[in-house]
């Protein structure tokens, strides 16, 4: 939703609202007074809240590494022999499990030991249709 509609307080609340609605109304130029009342007008009506909602989920998504940053991010800590080689395991190791190349078993006992269930887990890639785990009986 656009800012059309708004009143040029209620635009200028929008525009400084950082969590704290007293103080963006007054920032916005109400009242000292009013503001704690406007703050809460304001945020209760649905289209100023989505325009905070949809300018609040932008800046949120260009600040948060998503999942191909982070895979490039890991490829090249690998790929960099000046880094540690310690380093360079662990990216290989989260590269790895970010594109489920690890299997993962767990067998569960009863108390004289004996296998109940065998599981495995697999770690798959999101994107694929593959199962991720089973489970049978022993």
């Amino acid at each position: 939703m656009s800012k059309k509609g708004l009143t040029l307080k209620q635009k200028k609340f929008v525009e400084v609202y950082c969590g704290n609605a007293t103080e963006a109304a007054i920032q916005a130029g109400y009242s000292i007074k009013t503001a704690r009342h406007a703050g809460f007008y304001n945020m209760t009506q649905p289209h100023i809240a989505e325009i905070i909602k949809n300018r609040t989920d932008k800046e949120i998504l260009s600040i948060i590494a998503n999942r191909l940053e982070r895979q490039q991010f890991w490829t090249e800590i690998m790929n960099n022999p000046d880094a540690d080689m310690k380093d360079r395991l662990k990216a290989s190791e989260l590269l790895g499990k970010s594109e489920g190349d690890f299997i993962y078993r767990h067998e569960i006992t009863n108390k004289d030991w004996q296998p109940v269930i065998n599981i495995r887990v697999v770690e798959a890639n999101i994107n694929k249709l593959d199962s991720k785990s089973t489970i049978s009986n022993i």
